[in-house]
């Protein structure tokens, strides 16, 4: 078999196997998603109708402040096991071939994203993710406020 075939071959595997990966990323982040969306809407369900129930929705907020930091984490992991899927296997498969789709790919995304002409989804799903954690953070803070203060103006 002519090694330029083998070449081919194995660039065009990792490219697959690539577009599987960042397939894979969208699942999980849907799956943050949806998930953080039932907790929110938990947390406003049962602050309307539970009024008192400070113990549940503080375990809910926490519980939702540690999936929002889990999804940021995930992110950034994804991340860098993309760049390096990236810069080190398919870069360096590229140098023995006669074009460069990726490398150009890359670099005329990087350079759209350093004009601010093109903003990522993962940038906006990592924003979305922090602001969601500030609001369960925010709310946890609200209801040990509220408890203390009941607390407070029940003894007196």
């Amino acid at each position: 078999m002519d090694d330029k075939y083998i070449l081919l071959e194995q660039y065009r595997i990792y490219n697959e196997a690539k577009d599987r990966f960042i397939d894979r990323t969208f699942l999980v982040n849907r799956f943050y998603i949806i998930f953080s969306a039932v907790l929110f809407i938990s947390m406003i369900a049962i602050k309307s109708v539970f009024v008192d129930a400070y113990a549940l929705l503080l375990g809910i907020e926490l519980f939702g402040i540690a999936v929002s930091f889990s999804w940021v984490s995930n992110q950034d992991a994804y991340t860098s096991i993309i760049k390096l899927k990236y810069h080190i296997v398919i870069e360096g498969i590229e140098r023995q071939l006669p074009a460069s789709p990726n490398k150009d790919e890359y670099e005329k995304l990087c350079e759209l994203r350093a004009d601010k002409k093109i903003v990522l989804l993962k940038d906006i799903q990592k924003w979305f993710a922090i602001i969601l954690m500030l609001l369960f953070l925010g709310n946890g803070l609200l209801d040990i406020t509220g408890y203390v203060l009941t607390a407070f103006l029940s003894i007196q």
